[in-house]
């Protein structure tokens, strides 16, 4: 019997619940990997490519120019200082609910690399275009995660 005249009797149609147990990890790759073992170590690393010199962050296994492949031995150290190219306030937190104090978020550029780090950022003189440098966590407290900067201050 053809699917249409099967359809056409609605009181064939049959549904059941279930579940599907999955289970997800994602790895973070060379060169977050590379990123992450930096943070943990007090620095931000960008991915530089040998071939045009172009430096990304975040880091990039290949170079979007010119397709190269970027070894991690080829990532330098860049900042610390910053500089704020763009500003976002919430007073809404990720749950859903509303934040007692909002937070302000930055995005931070860095001289010579193209891209940059959105974070929590603060301090007096905050604004776009003001020069802020990474306060990270206490050595014994970080894990290697992008929250070992607590945030950026200006």
């Amino acid at each position: 019997m053809p699917l249409n005249d099967r359809l056409s009797n609605v009181d064939e149609l049959r549904s059941w619940k279930d579940q599907l147990p999955l289970h997800y990890e994602y790895t973070a790759g060379l060169a977050g990997e590379k990123f992450l073992r930096g943070l943990k170590d007090g620095k931000i690393l960008a991915a530089k490519c040998s071939n045009c010199g172009k430096a990304y962050l975040p880091p990039k296994i290949y170079c979007v120019d010119c397709y190269v492949a970027v070894a991690t031995e080829d990532f330098v150290e860049v900042g610390p200082q910053g500089k704020v190219a763009a500003l976002a306030t919430s007073s809404v937190g990720f749950d859903g609910k509303e934040l007692k104090e909002p937070k302000t978020f930055a995005f931070v550029a860095f001289k010579g690399v193209e891209g940059g780090l959105v974070h929590l950022a603060g301090g007096r003189g905050l604004r776009v275009g003001a020069t802020v440098k990474p306060k990270f966590r206490a050595k014994d407290k970080r894990k290697g995660a992008l929250s070992d900067i607590e945030e950026f201050v200006a």
